[in-house]
């Protein structure tokens, strides 16, 4: 339960929907040697993959730090469609799935999140 917890944060980073500034900090969670190692233990990760996730997720993560400075919402949601067109162009279907299913459950939690909050 604690590594799903510590996934669920991670992807938290890429499925984030507010524009606040105290949200940056959440901007670097996948660059997070742990935090990436969890994700790309979860989806079975060759080292090779290993390293063009790293790529990606820093570059999502630029993408997104950039779309927030400039109050983009646009711009957030094509960072995340970056990070997702390539995180499937390296990973198999399968572990593809996981990858999605992890972004899903994160969404959900956070919504449920902000909907208490309120």
């Amino acid at each position: 339960m604690k590594r799903l917890s510590i996934l669920f944060v991670a992807i938290l980073a890429f499925s984030i929907s507010s524009f606040a500034s105290n949200d940056y900090e959440v901007l670097w969670v996948l660059n997070n040697k742990s935090t990436f190692n969890t994700v790309t233990d979860y989806v079975q990760a060759s080292p090779a993959q290993k390293e063009q996730l790293g790529n990606i997720f820093y570059d999502s993560a630029e993408k997104l730090k950039d779309a927030l400075q400039d109050n983009d919402k646009e711009g957030a949601w094509k960072a995340l469609a970056f990070n997702l067109a390539n995180t499937k162009s390296v990973l198999s279907a399968q572990q593809y799935r996981k990858y999605l299913a992890i972004l899903n459950a994160t969404y959900q939690q956070t919504q449920g999140v902000l909907v208490a909050n309120k």
